[in-house]
């Protein structure tokens, strides 16, 4: 019997939870082990996580290989504010700029 495949779009939509629920204990976990300044701007920490989140999401996930950035990033901002590290006015404002620094 041959299994019919998902299409992406309908894949990424049901990898999307579980995603997140990945990345909530990773960002937990890079606040309390990277020795970033404290005055650097949780933008900047956000983006620095964005790099390993996106790589594990790619590794483990074939359907964000063809996701829009968008989406990649929607659910590293819904992790980070899941995870109650910050409080989410802090997180909305690094939200902003982050979304102003990668508009095209």
């Amino acid at each position: 019997m041959f299994w019919k495949k998902k299409p992406m779009a309908t894949q990424m939509a049901s990898d999307s939870a579980a995603i997140v629920d990945a990345l909530r204990p990773k960002w937990k976990m890079f606040c309390e082990t990277m020795p970033f300044p404290d005055d650097m701007p949780l933008a900047d920490r956000i983006e620095a996580f964005s790099a390993p989140a996106m790589a594990g999401m790619f590794k483990h996930y074939p359907s964000t290989k063809v996701a829009p950035p968008g989406v990649l990033w929607m659910m590293i901002f819904t992790a980070v504010l899941e995870s109650k590290t910050h409080v989410v006015a802090d997180v909305n404002a690094a939200i902003a700029q982050l979304e102003a620094r990668h508009a095209r």
